[in-house]
């Protein structure tokens, strides 16, 4: 009888061990997808500024300068360099947004392994602040480059050949493109922290992190 109960106990302690494994393992599961489906969001978001903001907008402004380089519309030695290197900065910054976005969309964390998942969420937050620097570097030599074309694009001066009279209208284009630029800014960086720290979350979530 003693050792009818002690089987009896033994049975019942690897049925609850084997359902508290079951369990956990359920568990870990469903973390795991609202982790990915966090993350899915997140991503998908920032996915779609990156796209629009950065590969879509570099890609129109490299078109640009082109079209009016052909066109005659820059008409000097001078204006034809600040196209070429307009057109240089935006290719190279359309190129880090591409490969941005590519290690975006590689984060998967229900069909990747968990070394999988953590390899490519460090590629995507190197590529991030890799892409941060560069957009801060590129600020000042796009201003340089891009205003003289804007200038005589759209407003139909040269400020090489008459900068006294031009100056005017490149600081009324600066003052105007900063204003404008401030708020735009603003709610793009707020976009961009709110899903960069839930993409963390769900990293973290999943122990990738």
């Amino acid at each position: 009888m003693h050792m009818m109960e002690l089987e009896e106990m033994k049975k019942t302690w690897d049925d609850l061990s084997a359902e508290l494994i079951n369990q956990k393992k359920l568990t870990d599961s469903i973390i795991l997808k609202m982790a990915h489906e966090k993350s899915k969001s997140s991503l998908g978001k920032l996915v779609r500024i990156e796209t629009i903001g950065g590969l879509a907008m570099s890609v129109a402004l490299v078109l640009g300068v082109i079209f009016f380089t052909l066109n005659g519309e820059l008409d000097s030695w001078q204006l034809i360099i600040c196209g070429i290197a307009s057109a240089g900065i935006f290719v190279f910054s359309g190129l880090l947004s591409y490969d941005f976005i590519g290690k975006m969309k590689k984060i998967n964390i229900l069909e990747d392994s968990l070394e999988e998942t953590k390899r490519n969420h460090a590629d995507f937050q190197k590529a991030h602040e890799r892409y941060k620097k560069v957009g801060v570097y590129t600020i000042l030599p796009t201003m340089i480059f891009f205003l003289p074309v804007v200038l005589k694009v759209f407003i139909k001066m040269d400020v090489f050949l008459n900068f006294s009279e031009a100056k005017t209208k490149l600081l009324e284009v600066v003052v105007f493109s900063v204003l404008v630029s401030i708020p735009v800014l603003f709610l793009v960086f707020r976009a961009y922290r709110k899903n960069m720290k839930a993409t963390s979350e769900a990293m973290r979530d999943a122990g990738a992190e």
